[in-house]
């Protein structure tokens, strides 16, 4: 709560000065009071740093920062390895299911990495960079589900369906999937994956021509949709 804020602030500054009124607290310090020390330690738990066997780098607080998730996992194994033109990753993460479906498909041209993470785009840049120059890779800092402009051959996603509060939000992983849709060609492919117990389907059947069920194991769901 407010209280913790307030210890923190007082951590990282010296001596802070409160006011509370009306349920509600105000705090501030004196310009300049920073307690060195302590912001270089806290800096230091947030620095990007190399995972799995060192070929990436991540950092804490990203979803699944410090390994593959199952989900993911299980996606990529049923990714394919003929398709060509350009394609995006709705919430990217770190960048695996990026380099999954790159080093897989060597007739991409290009990638946009959507992620609404700012603290994961530098990473991204770095874990994507050895496609680089035969696929043009970009990274955006984006909520994918107030839409995409864009148009793409390959959309690929392993969307998010938590609150703060990790309560259950189906209606994240539906609005990725409408995002998707309107993002792709006539024809293209959407890969997703989703916890099984998540209600897509139909969602999926009302966007899509074709949808396809890759994969049910451990606890998800793959799929495969065209446009």
């Amino acid at each position: 709560g407010a209280r913790s804020m307030q210890d923190d602030l007082a951590s990282l500054a010296g001596p802070v000065s409160v006011l509370t009124k009306h349920k509600c607290r105000v705090v501030w310090t004196e310009p300049g009071a920073v307690a060195t020390p302590r912001v270089a330690e806290w800096l230091a738990l947030d620095a990007p740093r190399p995972i799995l066997d060192g070929s990436v780098l991540s950092r804490p607080g990203l979803f699944a920062w410090d390994r593959v998730d199952p989900a993911s996992a299980l996606l990529a194994r049923y990714l394919p390895g003929h398709l060509t033109g350009r394609a995006a990753d709705l919430g990217a993460g770190w960048g695996y299911l990026s380099a999954e479906l790159l080093s897989r498909n060597p007739g991409l041209v290009a990638l946009d990495a959507f992620e609404a993470q700012y603290r994961a785009l530098p990473l991204l840049e770095r874990n994507l960079a050895r496609f680089a120059p035969g696929v043009v890779v970009s990274t955006r800092w984006a909520d994918v589900t107030a839409g995409i402009d864009d148009r793409y051959d390959v959309v690929i996603s392993n969307p998010p369906f938590h609150a703060e509060d990790r309560t259950d939000r189906p209606e994240l992983g539906r609005r990725f999937i409408e995002a998707a849709s309107r993002a792709l060609k006539i024809g293209g492919h959407f890969f997703m994956v989703a916890n099984r117990h998540l209600p897509y389907e139909a969602t999926l059947s009302a966007m899509f021509k074709d949808v396809r069920l890759l994969a049910d194991a451990r606890g998800f769901k793959a799929y495969e949709a065209r446009r």
